[in-house]
């Protein structure tokens, strides 16, 4: 599949610059169709289908997805579950752990509340939070050396800062915590799916993403990696998937846990989500994840020259080794200028009073020189 392919499932874009995928990115025609055929056999329709579609389309559909969600990561199947979203997968590490009266959770401050909340509620188990301190969203790796203490058990960070779009050294923060024997945390939801990864490279512990950003699925599903080393430290949930399932026994109660990371899926999962992420990642891996990748940090390369040619100052860092799909902007009246972007069909994200722009690889040069055009209209 190339750009053009991908291009052309989304109508949208023959009527609107659409440069908000860092909130919620639209279906694709392939995506909307994978949902369609699947609710379509669900719902009778398909003559051909079955209704209770369990072990016909969903469990192959699972081992489908699961395969390619390992691809995307850099691991193999069984280092793969799904969960609902970035919280639910965060807080299998959060909620899981035996923490102790003393234990220390490092995370940048600014983070987005999803990396923050899930551990502030274990400060009623004695955990305390220590916030790597930042700079509009970026820090070094001896900003995080320095925030660790004697009793720090968890670093948790956000690969792509969702406001400024900085994108954290996960190889060199991973490395600094394996040699400190700390679980390395990822929230990944505003890279995974734009920037190429390598979860067993950059030696991260767990890694939470839902679908709906750059991964461009839909709500209500998302990916949780958990390396199998600390697979055993996190007790997980109990529900009635978590573990193998004999229907010849189901009232013996016998409470076993899957050997692989489907042990932290309790229950029935989305299905519908799942048919949408499947035909989501397999557009992803046809284009190519580096093709990607490369194709989104050009096009925030020229959002973000045009933006500094027309005087409007970058908010975080410009430096390409951090760069990722999120370019933002803090200008004098960010609602004015976003509300004149929507006239003009470019639709952007307003967050703390900034204005932020995060293309995929499908939006076109044009689209962006229309974006820039309109920006110029309005600070004229």
């Amino acid at each position: 599949m190339t750009l053009e392919d991908f291009r052309s499932g989304f109508p949208h874009a023959e009527r609107l610059v659409y440069l908000n995928h860092a909130a919620t990115s639209p279906l694709s025609t392939p995506v909307r169709e994978a949902m369609e055929a699947y609710t379509r056999e669900r719902g009778g329709i398909d003559p051909a289908g079955e209704i209770d579609a369990f072990e016909t389309t969903l469990l192959p559909l699972l081992i489908d997805t699961r395969e390619k969600a390992a691809e995307l990561l850099g691991t193999g199947p069984d280092r793969v579950a799904f969960v609902q979203n970035t919280s639910a997968g965060l807080n299998v590490l959060a909620e899981g752990l035996d923490w102790q009266a003393g234990d220390r959770v490092a995370i940048p401050d600014g983070s987005f509340p999803t990396n923050v909340f899930p551990f502030l509620n274990q400060r009623q188990r004695g955990v305390a939070v220590d916030f790597i301190p930042t700079d509009e969203g970026s820090f070094s790796v001896k900003d995080v050396e320095r925030t660790l203490r004697p009793g720090t058990r968890v670093v948790s960070i956000s690969w792509v800062h969702f406001l400024s779009g900085f994108r954290a050294d996960l190889r060199e923060i991973g490395r600094l915590c394996a040699d400190r024997d700390i679980l390395f945390c990822v929230d990944a939801i505003q890279g995974l799916g734009a920037l190429q990864i390598d979860v067993d490279e950059c030696q991260i512990d767990v890694l939470a993403a839902g679908g709906h950003k750059w991964m461009m699925a839909t709500q209500g599903i998302g990916i949780l990696y958990c390396s199998q080393d600390v697979q055993g430290q996190i007790q997980p949930s109990a529900g009635w998937l978590h573990g193998p399932v004999d229907w010849e026994k189901l009232d013996d109660y016998e409470l076993t846990f899957h050997d692989d990371a489907r042990r932290f899926e309790a229950g029935t999962l989305n299905s519908v989500g799942l048919a949408a992420l499947n035909a989501a990642l397999e557009q992803n891996l046809e284009i190519g994840p580096k093709n990607i990748e490369d194709r989104i940090r050009d096009l925030a390369a020229h959002l973000a020259g045009g933006l500094a040619g027309l005087g409007l100052r970058r908010y975080g860092s410009s430096n390409p080794a951090h760069g990722s799909g999120i370019v933002t902007i803090a200008p004098d009246d960010p609602e004015a200028l976003a509300a004149h972007l929507k006239e003009e069909g470019v639709v952007t994200a307003l967050r703390n009073r900034k204005l932020r722009f995060a293309p995929h690889a499908y939006v076109a040069i044009d689209d962006l020189d229309r974006a820039l055009e309109a920006v110029a209209q309005f600070t004229a």
